[in-house]
């Protein structure tokens, strides 16, 4: 679980920001809080608000940003893609920093890290106790991109600290040590790696959730629930299942089919345990907005099936692509998997309301807040029916605004200590919170003529 974030020098964000999910005091919506394995209080719900060109996004982006140098890296000689701010003239040559604190398995974490285009300037990861942090390793790069590190007690409990500390020497300057860590398989640090690789997943408005295609497929229970939730969202389905079709009919060259196929691509174990090479399918999502699962048969032939849709004419079925189907119920598709099978997740989705009617939003969260499970929803979104006492608790809304320097600042609803009776809502969009847009006399009517 995620419990504290905090970036800075990125994007619009130029000062620190810290998004908390530690809650406050209020006893209301108290099945809201989760309890980590070292009975930490932890929200499973963040919203945050704010006009558009805010910077919403942007903490967002801070996260990917630094999940994807966690888990990807980068080759040799490549620049670290970080983007300082650019409105305030020292920002673009100092580095960023990035924060996290999170609880993964039977211990908390705080793992983060300062870097410019350059190098990693610091990095440290500390096992997080009630009263005090053990350091795993901090680690620093000097002027001449060598790499320092010091590994505490626990690190080299059972790993040769002469390997560790050869695996820090040989860290490049554009690299993380974690990510180091684990391509040197040292596997004291696969629980924090894992939590970003795994547990921590960014939501874009156009990502799409892989593998829906081969649950469907598999998984009988996990269809049915699916059809049960997009009937509870009023999209007029009735049923989901794959249906064999013509290699012809996909829109993707047949060698890149075999390709991805035979390497293995977005490959998944199947439900039965088989392995790779017994049974490998690989999930496909077409330019044009058809799903397909490809497998080879027992003679070794392609199949696809593509993910359809099922609505009846009384007794008869009539099975629909997906990509007849509207952005919004497609978009229902790609939010699912967060309310099935997920657990400890942290799911970070930016603009959740994208082709959602408002009452769908509303239940869509509503759902996920009756499911009592330790995942986390953290959401920018416009959608102003969120907005009630009644639903969410003060502490899980947030508020994005920019400063008159064209920052980002990211505050809490909690600051203003609103009364539990008062209308949130209204007040937000009456400009009591801020974090709204400001209309002037800027647009003459004759910047309109053509």
């Amino acid at each position: 679980m995620l419990i504290r974030f905090t970036a800075e020098n990125f994007r619009s964000i130029n000062e620190e920001i810290v998004l908390s999910l530690i809650p406050g005091r209020m006893q209301k919506h108290g099945d809201h809080v989760a309890l980590t394995d070292q009975e930490i209080k932890v929200l499973r719900l963040a919203l945050l608000y704010g006009p558009n060109a805010s910077g919403k996004s942007n903490v967002v982006r801070a996260m990917d940003f630094a999940r994807r140098l966690i888990v990807e890296g980068l080759p040799a000689k490549r620049e670290i893609p970080v983007e300082p701010f650019l409105l305030d003239k020292g920002r673009p040559s100092q580095p960023s920093r990035f924060e996290f604190e999170f609880n993964a398995g039977i211990h908390t974490y705080a793992y983060g890290f300062v870097l410019d285009r350059q190098r990693v300037y610091e990095e440290w990861l500390y096992l997080v106790k009630l009263h005090d942090e053990t350091p795993l390793f901090e680690r620093k790069t000097d002027d001449n991109d060598v790499t320092h590190a010091n590994f505490g007690n626990i690190a080299t409990k059972d790993v040769d600290p002469q390997f560790l500390r050869y695996v820090a020497r040989g860290t490049r300057p554009n690299q993380l040590l974690l990510t180091e860590l684990i391509e040197n398989n040292v596997g004291t640090f696969d629980p924090p790696y894992n939590w970003f690789r795994n547990r921590l997943q960014i939501v874009f408005p156009h990502s799409h959730a892989r593998g829906i295609q081969l649950q469907v497929h598999k998984n009988q229970k996990y269809s049915q629930a699916l059809a049960a939730f997009l009937r509870e969202m009023h999209t007029g389905i009735e049923e989901v299942n794959t249906k064999q079709v013509d290699l012809e009919s996909i829109d993707l060259p047949m060698e890149m089919l075999a390709n991805n196929l035979d390497a293995g691509n977005n490959s998944y174990e199947t439900a039965n345990g088989a392995s790779d090479s017994e049974e490998r399918m690989v999930i496909l999502d077409s330019s044009l907005g058809h799903r397909y699962l490809l497998a080879r048969n027992d003679t070794g032939q392609i199949e696809a099936h593509a993910l359809n849709t099922r609505r009846f004419i009384g007794d008869t079925p009539v099975d629909f692509e997906l990509l007849n189907e509207s952005d919004g119920t497609r978009r229902l598709f790609d939010l699912f998997p967060i309310l099935y099978g997920a657990e400890d997740r942290v799911f970070v989705i930016d603009e959740l309301e994208r082709s959602l009617h408002p009452s769908l939003v509303r239940r869509f969260v509503d759902i996920f807040l009756e499911s009592k499970t330790r995942n986390q929803l953290i959401v920018t979104t416009h959608e102003s029916t969120l907005l009630d006492l009644e639903l969410v608790r003060r502490d899980e809304i947030w508020f994005v605004e920019k400063s008159p320097s064209g920052a980002s600042i990211l505050y809490s609803l909690e600051d203003f200590k609103p009364r539990h009776d008062l209308d949130i809502r209204r007040g937000y969009l009456q400009g009591r919170f801020g974090a709204i847009p400001i209309f002037g006399s800027n647009l003459e009517p004759e910047y309109m003529e053509a």
